[in-house]
């Protein structure tokens, strides 16, 4: 188990690849708007776990649904999420 520390700095790395996971996004024909509406939730907090200040569990889920991949998304849950990209 992760903590704070830790996550935190998986939410730092999320935000430096939020362009990236939106261009994933964006080839694969959706977008945070899209994915808020299917999981019945405001697209801010979508954007939050863009942003790295959240760690939804459900978002996550849906971004990785989405075809984000995995060393973009830094999900604490991860085993492997701290080592996927050097500080």
């Amino acid at each position: 188990m992760m903590n704070l520390e830790q996550r935190q700095l998986c939410g730092v790395r999320r935000a430096r690849m939020r362009f990236r996971i939106r261009e994933v996004l964006d080839r694969n024909n959706t977008n945070a708007k899209r994915i808020a509406e299917a999981l019945g939730i405001s697209h801010q907090a979508v954007l939050k776990v863009l942003q790295g200040n959240s760690h939804s569990i459900r978002v996550l889920d849906a971004l990785r649904a989405a075809g984000v991949p995995e060393r973009y998304l830094f999900d604490p849950r991860s085993e492997h999420a701290m080592e996927l990209v050097p500080t």
